[in-house]
């Protein structure tokens, strides 16, 4: 099998790392992420700039490609142009931080494996549910094994990937994996004004997230729990519901 691998994290993050070691022997493995930290990117993609791609070299010696773009252009530059389509499985991660909710249309880890969607190859997106430094990416990386391992007997439909959370645990401690929907994540207080030295007013993006309930089935709740939620995405936001009852509306 031929591996593509990516994240939002940066091409040295020690989650990808993890990942790259946990699934090298299931086959080749080609590494093309972001040169730097591009958390938050979402699905931007670059068009107004030229992307660049560059050799370096992982703790173990072996080559992966530094990208100048997104996540989302990672992909692109992996797919079509390193590994020339001949691509059977795309990961994204191992994230240092959840992506839960609503968040996964803020994450660049979620949105490379959309763009691998588009493309046309399954994909899953991987995130360790910590942003403590304390981190068992061994713990995310032989769950993500066992994911792969189970796509290959059951490939997922077109136009849809697998959001993948962990806890921050010991192998061990983990309390199972759920297949969840996903659930509310949204942040109050979010925009903090504050002066700089000179008196000029500037914007800092934080915010808590606000307390929702949240259903058993969610991958919220089940991050929660401490266990491992596994929520299949689809690329069609349409609402359905609603869709279906528009149709029923006379203007």
């Amino acid at each position: 099998m031929r591996f593509l691998i990516t994240n939002d994290d940066g091409v040295h993050a020690d989650g990808l790392y993890a990942l790259k070691k946990a699934i090298e022997h299931l086959g080749e493995v080609v590494v093309v992420a972001p040169e730097r930290q591009r958390s938050g990117a979402g699905h931007a993609i670059t068009l107004n700039e030229p992307l660049r791609l560059y050799e370096t070299k992982l703790p173990d010696g072996t080559i992966a490609y530094g990208c100048s773009g997104t996540p989302a252009d990672c992909v692109t530059l992996g797919t079509l142009e390193v590994m020339q389509g001949d691509v059977d499985l795309v990961i994204s991660g191992i994230n240092h931080g959840p992506n839960l909710g609503w968040d996964v249309h803020y994450s660049g880890t979620v949105s490379a494996a959309l763009e691998a969607v588009m493309i046309g190859h399954p994909a899953l997106a991987v995130s360790l549910s910590t942003f403590s430094t304390d981190t068992h990416w061994s713990t995310a990386a032989a769950i993500t094994l066992k994911l792969v391992n189970w796509l290959i007997d059951n490939p997922i439909p077109p136009h849809t990937l697998l959001n993948v959370n962990v806890p921050n645990v010991p192998l061990a401690d983990v309390k199972g994996i759920s297949f969840t929907r996903q659930g509310p994540r949204q942040y109050v207080d979010r925009l903090e004004k504050r002066l700089d030295p000179s008196g000029k007013t500037y914007y800092w993006l934080s915010g808590t997230i606000a307390d929702h309930q949240t259903a058993d089935d969610t991958d919220v709740t089940a991050a929660a729990d401490g266990r491992v939620s596994v929520t299949p995405l689809h690329l069609d936001l349409t609402d359905h519901a609603l869709f279906s009852t528009l149709h029923k509306i006379i203007i």
